[in-house]
Order: C-alpha cells, then structure tokens, then sequence
C-alpha cells in the first residue's frame, strides 16, 4: 500500500500501544564530515524510535553511511527531508493528531536547532525564506521562520494535505481524497509573499505527486482509480491547467521527476500499491518501464541525479519491518549499486547535496 495509506493506520496503531509517549531511543550515531557531493537518505520507521534512520551516500566514493543523525536516533515517522544553502531539514510526525518535531542540522547530520511543529507534519518546501509543512489531520499547512524554526502562521487548506512543493514565491499544496468524512482532490495555491490562500486547482483523484518540467510548469501526479491515472500541467503564473497526460499503461503511485529532454520518471502502480519505475516522455506522451519491483520488497521513494544521470530508488521491505535498500541505476535502469539501511525500515525520502 502506499505511504499515505500505511502510515494513516499505523501511526493511530501506534498511539494506542505507546500511550501517546515519545521517548527516544540513543544510539550512537556514525559520525561522518560531508565534503562531497551525494544523497540524504531519510527512512521513516516502524512501530517504535530508533527504526527511523538518516544516512548519506557519498557519490564521489561511492561510499554509504547508516545512522549519521547526531545526537542519536530520530523520533516517530520523519518524513519530510530538505536540503537548503548548507543546512538539511527534517520533519517528523510524532504521534498521531499531536504535535511533530522539526530538525535543522549541519550537512554532517548534526542537529543545530529543533522544535515543534505543525499536527503530524508531512512533507516540506522552502519559499521566501519560510518553511511550508503540510499538516495532513489538521488540513492546514504550518509557515516557520526558516533561521529560527519559529511559527510564523497556520494556513487552513484542503482534506489531509501531504505533498509540497513550491516554485518562485507560489507554494502548491496535493489535498488527498477522504479523510474523516470529507472528500478532495485539489491543489491548493498559497502565495509567499502574503501567506495567503491564492488559488484551489480541481484535479483528478488522489494527487500524490508534485514536480517541475523542464518549461518550469507544475506537474501533479493523480493515481486516481487502477488504470486512471492522470498527470497534470499547470501554468504557475496563470494557475491554470494547460495540459493533462492520460493512459498511463503502467500506473501511476507517487514521485514524479524530471529527468530532463522533456522526460520523467516516476513509481508506477496506483494508490494502493508501488510497482514498476517508469520513464515517461511528455512530447510522445508514452511510458516503459525501466526498474522492475524488487522482489520482497516495493520502489518507495525516487530521485534523479541530473549531474552523472543516476536514479536513486529507496527500496522497503515488503512486510514493513525489515531493514530497506537504497539502490543506483543507470539513466536506463541498469543496477550499478545496491546498499542496505541496517536497522532503517522504510526508506522515503531522498534529498541531494549538489
């Protein structure tokens, strides 16, 4: 099952077992100094603290690096990752309907300041120096105050936000489809410059999936239902649809990106499960499938490496509670390096250091 999907249950799972407590557990982190250029890898965890691992991949070695946040473990369900001018940002969710926790560490993974933030904050984006993050139970989005991680304000938004993204000083927020009672499925526009709600965009169901083309258009990602999956442009001026890219034979599950020559990858499947990694031409508007599913396990998260063409595919375990993979293919899916997140469930996230 997707993300969403998974992560819905289990955090009201794990409210009920813990008793709504946080305790963290310590371990010692793998102290490492970052110099290189590479990937953050953020995995969000399992049942209990201490499953949820930051790790880094040294491209220029070639080298991986588990369990690089210090001082210790994180918390409950981290799922949002940025990498902004020499700082990285994680944010993570915490027990279901309290309120999350956000980190802003050195590029070495050394926390520098912390608080909380939002209702199980999700996902992330920077604009006008303030951070976005989308607070799916409370349908809101919180802004905070990029160098002091303090609370600017709470922006009201459309039913269980999840995906973020923003381009100039307009921020795109994917509203989900149910939730409590309530359907949706829009993007909402939030402007940066005011913090107010410009614009609320109808697409098809479930948009999971925010990107930028190579043109500097929006595109959102809907899975909708089996086959209708629908992938949208959208003009970022004008916050109008000026394309809508359909038949999608291999599906559509979530994290669309560009690759560049009018392309982009993104996991296949639907709402309900990750499958196949597919590259889809927007000029053809074609697809084929380019990284099977990994037996025992499913594609979880995605990233492009624009520099040296690599794809960088977070692997999850099938079950859930096994340690995940993170794994670099070529630009046309062949496998150049396969690594394991020992003790990190879940991997979801990937930020690169350029």
């Amino acid at each position: 099952m997707t993300k969403q999907l998974y992560l819905f249950y289990l955090i009201i799972l794990t409210a009920a077992l813990s008793s709504c407590t946080r305790d963290e557990i310590n371990a010692p982190p793998v102290i490492v100094t970052i110099n290189s250029k590479g990937a953050y890898i953020l995995t969000e965890g399992g049942f209990n603290p201490g499953t949820s691992k930051l790790s880094y991949y040294n491209k220029t070695a070639d080298s991986f690096y588990v369990n690089i946040f210090n001082p210790g473990n994180l918390g409950l369900y981290p799922d949002g990752l940025l990498y902004d001018n020499g700082n990285l940002f994680i944010s993570e969710q915490g027990n279901f309907g309290a309120a999350g926790k956000i980190y802003k560490t050195d590029t070495n993974g050394t926390v520098v300041m912390s608080g909380s933030a939002g209702v199980n904050p999700y996902s992330m984006t920077i604009a006008n120096n303030k951070i976005y993050l989308t607070n799916g139970p409370n349908n809101s989005v919180t802004v905070l105050d990029k160098n002091t991680l303090s609370q600017i304000t709470t922006i009201g938004v459309g039913i269980y936000p999840q995906e973020i993204l923003s381009i100039g000083n307009k921020v795109f927020v994917c509203n989900t489809n149910v939730f409590n009672g309530g359907t949706d499925s829009t993007v909402s526009v939030i402007d940066a410059n005011t913090d107010n709600l410009v614009a609320t965009i109808p697409v098809s169901k479930n948009p999971t999936s925010l990107a930028v083309s190579d043109d500097a258009h929006l595109l959102v990602g809907c899975p909708g239902d089996s086959l209708s999956a629908v992938i949208y442009k959208i003009d970022p001026v004008a916050l109008i649809i000026t394309t809508a890219y359909r038949n999608h034979k291999f599906g559509l599950s979530k994290d669309i990106v560009s690759t560049g020559n009018n392309e982009i990858i993104y996991i296949g499947g639907n709402i309900y499960s990750e499958q196949n990694i597919v590259k889809y031409s927007l000029t053809t508007r074609s697809g084929q499938s380019i990284i099977a599913k990994p037996t025992g396990g499913i594609n979880y998260g995605l990233s492009y490496d624009n520099e040296n063409s690599r794809i960088y595919v977070c692997v999850a375990a099938a079950d859930f509670t096994s340690s995940g993979r993170f794994r670099v293919y070529g630009n046309t899916g062949s496998l150049i390096n396969d690594f394991i997140i020992t003790g990190g469930i879940t991997p979801r996230r990937i930020a690169l250091k350029k």
